[in-house]
């Protein structure tokens, strides 16, 4: 089984000699290394061209965009080019456990009903940045390798990218789901929840730093990022309902949350407010209670700022 792992960087050098190492020293070599650098302004471009150079790595390769694209389209570049069998996700500035590639690849050899595979983190932070705690994730079993349960919540991200490793044969699904602004490893999850194919390995391979960087966090940017995630939802549960992986068992389920972030979407973008109080039928749909108070906060923030822009005109 072919092994890629694809890596995205931007002015990362401070952290990319950790992230390097953990790849380089694993216990099962990795046969397709491919980093893409968003046209990084500090060193990381040389860094990274003196280590593959001093360290030999022959299967590694960086590209360097002409212009900065974003992380979001960097990482989709990436995918879309890697030939591995199984593809592990990476970012600049964590640190993989040893263990990790040639553990979470025996699971995929084991099992062909995994199709991305996520596991355990331990954050750290080092200059103050919100530190980020792992969710809990209900399983079909109890075993170290297990099927995530298929529920309501299914739409909900509860590991990072960095923690998972997918099967090459998800690839079209993701590049047919995937859109400009949408984070990759959110359209890898949904998706492979949709097809029975999303599994846990229950061990912590992942350092995840967390830092002043990646940790903050706006109401503009919470806003804008539940937006994105109501028309994602909605998106690929249309594509699903009509693939030809669709279980008619699971209609239902997904036209009700349909519904839900129909209302929601009433609610923060045409500023609707009949739609919150229909919300409440469907507040199971939410994560958590607390999220059904946070949509009406949205709404009338966004009333608000709508209506400080039509006086200052």
């Amino acid at each position: 089984m072919k092994v890629s792992t694809v890596m995205s960087t931007y002015n990362g050098r401070r952290y990319l000699p950790e992230m390097l190492d953990s790849i380089r020293k694993q216990t099962r070599e990795i046969d397709e290394v491919l980093i893409y650098d968003d046209k990084s302004s500090d060193e990381t471009v040389s860094y990274i061209d003196k280590y593959i150079a001093e360290h030999k790595l022959v299967k590694w390769k960086l590209k360097v965009n002409k212009t900065n694209l974003g992380w979001e389209r960097n990482f989709f570049q990436g995918l879309k080019k890697a030939t591995g069998d199984v593809i592990f996700l990476c970012d600049q500035d964590d640190i993989w456990h040893e263990e990790r590639i040639e553990k979470m690849t025996r699971a995929f050899e084991e099992n062909d009903d995994i199709w991305l595979l996520a596991s355990g983190f331990h954050a750290f932070t080092e200059t103050g940045g919100e530190m980020i705690y792992q969710q809990s994730v209900k399983t079909e079993s109890q075993g170290i390798v297990s099927k995530v349960t298929f529920d309501k919540h299914y739409y909900k991200i509860l590991r990072p990218g960095c923690t998972m490793a997918f099967r090459k044969d998800l690839l079209p699904m993701f590049e047919e789901n995937w859109e400009k602004g949408t984070p990759h490893d959110v359209v890898l999850w949904v998706v492979a929840a949709l097809l029975d194919k999303l599994f846990l390995y229950d061990q912590t391979f992942i350092e995840y730093r967390r830092h002043a960087n990646n940790a903050s966090r706006s109401i503009k940017y919470n806003y804008l990022y539940t937006v994105n995630e109501i028309v994602r939802t909605i998106r690929i549960n249309q594509w699903y309902l009509k693939s030809e992986y669709y279980k008619p068992e699971k209609r239902k389920l997904i036209e009700s949350l349909n519904i839900w972030c129909d209302l929601r979407n009433k609610l923060l973008t045409e500023k609707k407010f009949f739609a919150w109080l229909k919300l409440f039928k469907y507040r199971e749909f939410y994560f958590t209670q607390r999220q059904y108070l946070v949509d009406g906060y949205y709404f009338v923030e966004q009333f608000k700022d709508k209506n400080t822009v039509g006086r200052e005109h």
